[in-house]
């Protein structure tokens, strides 16, 4: 917090020294570049995200990045996924896990936990998720433009939001009538279906704008890089134990050699998700709702000892409603807004897993002195353990609801206007029952706990309803001169059982002159407490029978301390070359899988989520971005009708650094897992006439260390290697057979690389690597109409 507290100290002083300061240069002298027409298709780019007020991208002190719809549309993007990983320096994993579906990290944070996913500026993550679910349900199709801001913002957005803000804003047609139809199909078993419809009525003041819309996304199975030596069960025996560990299920083929019956029985797995939503808006009344389904695979990203990959049926069913109604109210200086919304998370009861000897069981067996009993004591306990949580299939349900209210008021100070006040407020009352899971039967759990039918749980299910209330108040001064852009401000964040947090941040951006641009910022994020990692905490009391009971809850804030300096170089015809060193640090970080003594209790031990004091994260980079501008060349061929060739190309690198650790006498890392110390990305498109679009993508990463090496001397897993560095390529068409209407082909991981993803839990259920899928093609048409 000191360096934070310096580094607000001195910005201003800098930014606000004498006359002579070499900030300030001289008059530049005009030229004839300076009187020729301006490129009027070079639109600037706006977002709202990083202030919360309408502006060009161009003039944010922030590294914000905007994804337009055509944008969506030329790049084949399907899920929120698709979209960050075109974004510099984001690593993605598809697949990720069942509970978060797919998963991406940002700067060393795990974006789905520490990022802030919003749809017209309303949170979307239910408070009950370990993290936002990411998969096709999201409205990526339907989206005018998503802006995804990089660095911590919790002095405008409070809660979970270390990482930074996804703001995805919904489309709002200008013309009577809007139509929009994406139907596709491709390898596995792929097929998706997006539909949009909306338009305006009325006139002057007294307008309504309407949209309604869909999409279903299916695949049959995934296709994961089949490594059986990943896939080995042996690889995964902790504490010495035999394969007789995993035999008594069917979930194992025999292969032959010394490996024995240590190769799984894989189904398919498959992927489905659904999207329906409404958005309306009357004059300043603003009404959406969405209904977003998801469906994963229980095993994705983990190893065949803890989950069986056999069962096809195995799968986490999830549903997300959310209603949301505001109201606008602008004056000439003034503009107030004021939303509520309400939310409903639910998991399926029929949502199923089948467990072999997972964490868990693990944990217990450890617990009970299994290494130390003898041959006959340690039979029977693990005849219990498997009693108790693997007999059969086991099912897994969630409930929960969220209301959100927020108000916020802007207001343009000064004669210019070139001031300008933000400040609001949020409150947001959260109270459920998080994800139950070893259930023997499918149960329904109301939010205040109750389960229906009220059948004996097994001895690691508890039910208890947990509630949340928290709020925060932010207020933010703007300053736009005709060179100098300051933002300053912060939030205070507060709930009941951890106290109050804050969150300051200072930003400044500087016009040297018509290319050369100079910014800087601090910045701060908080995450509080998460219910669902509080929840999954397990007490087990060896001496009170085979008995497992809430482990205790850790009420601490997590937070993230940050800051940029970046210097950009923009030419008058759109190219631009941007340089941007970054720095964080985040503490009591949250995480999993961890057995120690439950202080105060007596031959007690916990294992679940737990906010540790000695979990730390420090990571510094450089990162690199390179956009040219469109060049047009002109071909004539038998002196017909010329055709125009245009291209442009995209260039990121990012290059970071960084240590963490773990406490509880744990070694720490001398690099961040899972994130890559280099990583390079390279777009380019390319259009012929009005007819043609390519887009190929090329994404390379070097090797990384797995979340899973702090496991291998306490489960005595083998020496791990390092995942490997990979370089895919991506490729992308689109043929305009009219102005409305046109057909894509898309080929995913050209070259069939073998590509390790980000570890699913980061616990010892996780496989050694995440294995990413394959060669991938899909073809569909496009009907656009506004």
């Amino acid at each position: 917090m000191s360096k934070i507290l310096l580094l607000l100290a001195f910005l201003p002083m800098g930014l606000f020294a004498q006359n002579d300061s070499t900030l300030l240069l001289a008059p530049e002298r005009l030229t004839e570049r300076d009187i020729l027409p301006r490129d009027l298709s070079q639109k600037k780019m706006l977002a709202s995200s990083a202030t919360r007020s309408l502006e060009a991208v161009d003039n944010l002190p922030f590294t914000t990045v905007v994804f337009t719809a055509e944008d969506i549309l030329r790049n084949g993007f399907v899920t929120l996924a698709d979209v960050l990983k075109a974004a510099p320096g984001i690593r993605v994993s598809q697949p990720g896990n069942a509970v978060e579906g797919e998963t991406f990290m940002i700067r060393g944070l795990s974006g789905n936990q520490y990022m802030k996913v919003l749809i017209n500026d309303i949170p979307i993550k239910p408070t009950l998720a370990l993290g936002m679910p990411i998969g096709a349900q999201l409205p990526i199709r339907q989206a005018e433009r998503i802006e995804i801001l990089y660095g911590p913002a919790g002095a405008i957005y409070g809660d979970e939001t270390c990482a930074g803000v996804v703001n995805i804003f919904l489309k709002e047609s200008e013309r009577p009538v809007y139509t929009q139809a994406d139907l596709g199909f491709g390898r596995y078993g792929y097929n998706s279906l997006d539909l949009m419809f909306g338009g305006k009525i009325g006139k002057d003041k007294k307008i309504f704008r309407f949209s309604l819309y869909g999409s279903s996304t299916v695949r049959e199975r995934t296709a994961i890089f089949n490594d059986q030596n990943l896939y080995n069960t042996n690889l995964y025996l902790p504490f010495g134990l035999d394969s007789s560990l995993y035999r008594r299920i069917p979930n194992f083929r025999a292969a032959s050699g010394a490996a024995g019956d240590s190769f799984p029985r894989v189904a398919q797995i498959p992927h489905e998700s659904r999207l329906f939503g409404i958005n309306l808006t009357w004059r300043g009344l603003h009404f959406t709702y969405h209904r977003m389904l998801r469906f994963d695979h229980t095993a994705l990203g983990i190893n065949p000892l803890a989950v069986s990959y056999a069962n096809p049926s195995n799968r986490l069913a999830e549903r997300i409603e959310t209603f949301s109604l505001g109201f606008k109210r602008q004056r000439k200086r003034r503009t107030t807004y004021t939303n509520l919304s309400f939310q409903s998370y639910k998991v399926d009861n029929n949502s199923s897993t089948t467990y072999v000897f997972d964490r868990l069981s693990a944990a217990n067996y450890l617990a009970r002195g299994g290494p130390s009993l003898s041959d006959t004591a340690r039979a029977n306990l693990l005849r219990n353990i498997y009693n108790a949580y693997a007999s059969e299939e086991r099912f897994a349900t969630a409930n929960g609801v969220d209301a959100r209210i927020e108000s916020r008021m802007s207001v343009l100070l000064g004669k210019q206007k070139r001031m300008q006040f933000d400040a609001g407020a949020q409150v947001n009352v959260g109270i459920g029952v998080p994800l139950i899971t070893y259930n023997t039967l499918p149960v329904e759990v109301t939010i205040d706990g109750t389960l229906t039918p009220d059948i004996p749980q097994p001895v690691n299910t508890y039910q208890q309803s947990q509630s949340i209330l928290n709020g925060f108040g932010f207020s933010q001064l703007t300053w736009r001169g005709k060179r100098l852009h300051i933002v300053g401000g912060g939030s205070l964040s507060a709930r009941l059982e951890e106290g109050i947090a804050l969150a300051p941040r200072l930003d400044a951006l500087y016009h040297l002159d018509s290319n050369w641009t100079v910014r800087a910022n601090v910045a701060t994020g908080i995450r509080h407490a998460s219910l669902y990692g509080s929840f999954h905490t397990y007490q087990i009391v060896p001496l009170a029978g085979f008995t497992v009971t809430p482990g205790s809850r850790y009420f601490e804030t997590e937070k993230t301390y940050a800051s940029e300096t970046a210097i950009r170089y923009t030419t008058r015809g759109g190219s631009s070359l941007e340089g941007i060193l970054f720095w964080q640090e985040a503490h009591r970080l949250y995480r999993p899988g961890y057995l120690v003594d439950e202080p105060g209790i007596l031959y007690s031990q916990s294992y679940g989520y737990k906010n540790a004091p000695g979990l730390a994260l420090s990571m510094w980079g450089f990162q690199g971005i390179a956009r040219s501008k469109s060049a047009v060349v002109e071909l004539t061929f038998n002196k017909k009708k010329p055709v125009l060739l245009t291209n442009r190309a995209e260039f990121f690198i990012q290059y970071a650094r960084g240590r963490e650790w773990f406490g509880y006498g744990l070694p720490s890392t001398s690099e961040v897992r899972n994130q890559p110390k280099w990583n390079t990305q390279f777009r380019y498109y390319f259009k012929a006439g009005k007819k043609l679009e390519l887009v190929i993508a090329v994404n390379q990463q070097s090797s990384t260390l797995g979340k899973s090496v702090i496991f291998k001397d306490q489960y005595k897993l083998p020496d791990l290697p390092r995942l490997e560095n990979f370089s895919t390529w991506d490729f992308m068409s689109r043929l305009y057979l009219s102005n409305h209407f046109l057909v894509y082909f898309q080929l995913i991981n050209v070259f069939d690389r073998h590509t390790p993803g980000i570890d699913a839990t980061g616990t010892p259920d996780d496989l050694l690597y995440n294995p990413q899928q394959g060669r991938q093609w899909r073809l569909g048409v496009n009907y656009n109409m506004n």
